[in-house]
């Protein structure tokens, strides 16, 4: 029957949904992972800055301060690169969120789909048992009427 068939393709379905589901949840957690580094980073980097300022206010020598420099630059190239990567990371999460939902949608519409291809059936189901019920009915009616004729004849 055609709603087996279905509930089939309804459990593959839920199956392919669940895993697009864990896919986006392992992304998930790869962007906040990547965005929690990236503020890791960028508070260090405030927090060098303010160090050096505080050191730099007592006098620094030229090449302490080149490597304060540096080293600031440094931080601000790995920020840049892990920008990318939290920008990178967020679009796949974004890219398995929207596959994880085409999928639940899909399988909601088949889901509904059996669900009318059921309701139909029991429909269909309901009518042919009154279609019986009412010759049963008619039947009786006409053999009463028959044995009343009899009886009226004897």
């Amino acid at each position: 029957m055609i709603t087996g068939r279905l509930s089939l393709l309804i459990k593959v379905q839920k199956e392919r949904e669940e895993s697009l589901q864990a896919q986006f949840i392992k992304a998930q957690q790869a962007f906040l992972q990547a965005e929690a580094k990236y503020q890791g980073l960028a508070n260090y980097r405030t927090e060098y800055i303010q160090q050096s300022l505080e050191q730099g206010s007592s006098g620094l020598g030229g090449r302490q301060f080149n490597q304060y420099v540096n080293f600031i630059s440094k931080l601000d190239q790995a920020l840049t690169q892990q920008g990318r990567v939290v920008q990178q990371s967020r679009n796949v999460a974004e890219q398995r969120r929207q596959s994880w939902l085409k999928m639940q949608t899909k399988r909601k519409a088949l889901e509904k789909l059996v669900e009318q291809a059921l309701l139909k059936a029991q429909i269909s189901a309901d009518k042919q048992q009154q279609k019986l019920a009412d010759e049963y009915a008619l039947q009786r009616f006409y053999q009463q009427l028959q044995l009343a004729e009899q009886e009226s004849n004897f």
